[in-house]
C-alpha cells in the first residue's frame, strides 16, 4: 500500500514521498493522528521504504526486505513495547532500544525503531540523547494522537507530520502566511545583518495562531538543515541549503532549542512583543555558537 493510497493526494503525502525518494527522510519522524491504525500503517510504509534494497524506487514492494516488512517479520524492525503492565513506555524500554541501535542490522542496510505508545517524561529524556547523536542508518518513527504530549526538546529534534483528521483549518490562509514568515526568518538566520531578522520576527506579533504555525515551520526547516549536514541534496530550498552550509551543527541544534523554548513561552500566553524581541535576540546569539 503506497503513502498516496493511505493518506490521499495530500501535501503531507507528497512531502513524505519526496523525502523518501531523495533519501532525505529525517532520522526521527513523529506521525500525529487520532487514527492509530492509519498512523501505524503509515509508519510501516515509511519503514518499508527505509529498508528497501532497490536502488531506484523505494519501496519497490518486491524485494525480500519489503515483503518481510509487509508480513511483519523483518528482523531489523524494532517496536518498543510497554512492559510490566505499565501505562506508558518507561526509561528502561528506551535504554534497551538505545543499546540495540548500536548493533549492526541483520539483513537490511538500516534499522527502524517504532514507538507507538505514550512515553513517560523520563523515557522521553532518555530518548533525547539518541535523537541528538543518532547512529548512521537508523530511523525512529513515533506515533501519537497529539504532539502536545511530547516534550518540546523531543519535538525540536524530530519532524512532525500530521496525517488524517483533515479539517477545514488545513485550508486556512494563515498556513500560507505562516510559511511565508518562516521562510523569511530562515533566510535571515545565516546573515550577519540584524534588520532583516528583526523585521521578520516582528511579524509574529499580530497573530498568536500564525506565530505558533511559524515556530512549527521553523523547527521543521532547522531539522531539514541539520539533516542536510549528513545528506546534501541539490533539490533543497535555498534557505535550507544556506543554513546548512553556513551554520555549524551545534548552532543548528541550539537554534532548535531556541524555537522549542519560544513555543513553550507562547503556550504560557506571554506578551507577543516580548516573544518577538526575545526570539530575535536568541537567534542572533545562537547562530554563531562555537
Amino acid at each position: 500500500m503506497s503513502l498516496k493510497s493511505l493518506l490521499g493526494d495530500t501535501e503531507v503525502s507528497a512531502q513524505l514521498s519526496g523525502l523518501i525518494a531523495s533519501r532525505r527522510l529525517p532520522h526521527a519522524v513523529v506521525l500525529e493522528s487520532k487514527d492509530r491504525t492509519l498512523a501505524k500503517n503509515t509508519a510501516t510504509e515509511i519503514a518499508k521504504a527505509f529498508v528497501c534494497s532497490d536502488e531506484s524506487v523505494r519501496p519497490c514492494c518486491r524485494c525480500s526486505n519489503c515483503l518481510k516488512v509487509e508480513e511483519g517479520i523483518h528482523p531489523d524492525l524494532y517496536t518498543v513495547n510497554i512492559t510490566d503492565k505499565k501505562q506508558a513506555v518507561g526509561v528502561g524500554e528506551i535504554r534497551t532500544m538505545i543499546s540495540d541501535c548500536y548493533v549492526k542490522p541483520n539483513e537490511a542496510q538500516s534499522k527502524v525503531y517504532f514507538i507507538f505508545d505514550k512515553m513517560t517524561v523520563e523515557a522521553q529524556n532518555a530518548l533525547l540523547k539518541i535523537l541528538e547523536e543518532p547512529p548512521r542508518n537508523v530511523q525512529f518513527i513515533i506515533t501519537t494522537e497529539s504532539s502536545t504530549i511530547l516534550l518540546q526538546t523531543v519535538l525540536s529534534r524530530s519532524t512532525v507530520f500530521k496525517i488524517g483528521n483533515r479539517t477545514p483549518d488545513e485550508k486556512d490562509p494563515k498556513n500560507e502566511k505562516a510559511k511565508e514568515i518562516a521562510v523569511e526568518i530562515a533566510s535571515a538566520i545565516p546573515k550577519n545583518i540584524e534588520l532583516p531578522l528583526l523585521i521578520a520576527t516582528g511579524k509574529l506579533v499580530p497573530d498568536k495562531a500564525v506565530a505558533q504555525k511559524v515556530l512549527e515551520k521553523l523547527s521543521e526547516f532547522l531539522s531539514m538543515a541539520l539533516e542536510e549536514k549528513y545528506f546534501p541534496n541539490a533539490a533543497s530550498p535555498s534557505y535550507i541549503t544556506e543554513m546548512s552550509r553556513t551554520l555549524r551543527k551545534r548552532s543548528l541544534v541550539k537554534l532548535l532549542d531556541v524555537i522549542a523554548e519560544a513555543q513553550e513561552m507562547l503556550s504560557r500566553n506571554c506578551n507577543m512583543n516580548l516573544l518577538a524581541t526575545w526570539l530575535c535576540a536568541n537567534i542572533r546569539q545562537s547562530r554563531h555558537t562555537d
